[in-house]
């Protein structure tokens, strides 16, 4: 099986006094891959706190098998959440070093740690979150 992908984060914007002056404020990363694994983790986040063992996936690759990540080789990870309009939900580890915050299913993305372990924080309503993965 191979891989082909990217992790490619952009924020763009076009600044204008509305006649002819302009000027582009832009921060923009893209890195391409060709090699490792890609796992993707879904789930519904509500009041209570969700523990999420990411080592262990359910997620399989196009050949069909299970992909797992050993326990220092993730070293991406994409999150977002989709629930109430304007509703925050943190994702994290369990000692705060990564830290990621999505609402309206936008994409937050961090390379990580060694090793992580994923909580998503309580809120007083329901959504649902999506995660991706890459790593060796």
């Amino acid at each position: 099986m191979s891989i082909e992908g990217r992790i490619a984060v952009d924020a763009l914007f076009h600044d204008t006094d509305g006649t002819t002056s302009l000027k582009v404020v832009s921060l923009a990363s893209s890195v391409g891959y060709t090699a490792g694994k890609v796992a993707v983790v879904t789930g519904t986040a509500g009041t209570s706190q969700v523990f999420l063992n990411l080592y262990s996936t359910q997620y399989r690759d196009a050949s069909g098998n299970l992909v797992t990540f050993a326990s220092t080789a993730i070293s991406h990870i994409a999150f977002a959440f989709q629930g109430a309009p304007g509703q925050f939900r943190k994702l994290h580890d369990a000692n705060d070093n990564v830290a990621l915050v999505s609402k309206n299913n936008e994409v937050a993305c961090s390379a990580v740690p060694a090793s992580l372990d994923a909580l998503i924080e309580t809120a007083a309503n329901t959504g649902t979150y999506t995660i991706v993965l890459y790593g060796t």
